[in-house]
């Protein structure tokens, strides 16, 4: 019994008794569901690594860069 890709379509409009899954929705289902898993990765480390700024000369950098016009 071989492996049917086009379970992974995800996006159906209609019950799933009245749908016939497609090898494309399959593939967009998948490469949406890798784009959410990279956009939350990327937050995610975001979010992990921090950089505190050091020293008076940081603070002043910072100063100027929020209240230039």
């Amino acid at each position: 019994m071989p492996f049917d890709f086009r379970r992974f379509d995800i996006y159906r409009k209609v019950p799933k008794d009245l749908t016939q899954p497609t090898y494309t929705g399959a593939i967009i289902s998948v490469c949406c569901c890798l784009f959410i898993l990279f956009l939350f990765l990327s937050e995610l480390t975001g979010f992990i690594t921090t950089e505190v700024p050091t020293g008076e000369e940081s603070a002043w950098a910072s100063w100027q860069w929020l209240t230039q016009s």
